[in-house]
């Protein structure tokens, strides 16, 4: 017991000393490796949509991790809350560059396919709900909105879970077939909701 609380004490203060600055710049990782990729010819036949797809995932996997870090942070008693803006953040910056590649390399700014697009495809309906439920939060995501909302910020932000609950189903519905980290991501994403809901009940109950 007393070497787990060593251990537990250790992890603590490693991640106390953790400059966030350094986090954005680890997250900014996978867009270098997909420039790697791009320029050694590692992306297949169709580049476009590999880059498309993987800024998307990695959009996901990180919006994910964010809402991850609550119930983790309950279960180890270590503080990784502080890590959640940074992530957040860098999971919208992803979701933009994934918007870009759709918009720019992939429609090529043809204003009436996109809006068919949009009208037609279910998926690209849900994705762009998701984007744009996630734009008010992103913008928010600072001090100053903290303070100047004031218990307002919280409930606006708990739209976080209704634009990740579209962008599952989105990512869920891009591939023409059934993708099995697609599924893991969208059962991950329906037990994060139910822990929120659990939450919720229980903070209902108590009044």
């Amino acid at each position: 017991m007393l070497e787990i609380n060593k251990i537990h004490i250790f992890i603590s203060n490693k991640i106390r000393k953790v400059k966030l600055r350094y986090l954005y710049l680890f997250l900014t990782l996978p867009a270098i490796l997909l420039i790697v990729e791009l320029l050694f010819g590692k992306l297949g036949v169709d580049p476009m949509r590999e880059i498309e797809k993987e800024l998307g995932e990695t959009a996901l996997k990180l919006l994910i991790v964010t809402l991850s870090l609550s119930p983790i942070s309950k279960l180890t008693s270590i503080n990784f809350i502080r890590f959640r803006r940074s992530i957040g953040l860098m999971s919208f910056f992803y979701i933009c560059l994934h918007f870009l590649t759709w918009l720019i390399l992939d429609m090529q700014l043809r204003w009436d396919e996109v809006i068919i697009s949009i009208t037609k495809k279910p998926f690209i309906l849900l994705g762009m709900i998701s984007f744009i439920l996630l734009i008010p939060l992103a913008i928010t995501s600072n001090n100053y909105f903290m303070m100047k909302l004031g218990n307002a910020w919280s409930k606006l932000h708990r739209i976080v879970y209704l634009a990740i609950f579209f962008a599952g189903i989105h990512f869920l519905m891009m591939a023409k077939t059934i993708e099995l980290n697609a599924v893991i991501y969208f059962l991950i994403i329906l037990l994060l909701l139910s822990l929120r809901l659990v939450k919720l009940k229980k903070i209902r109950g108590l009044k």
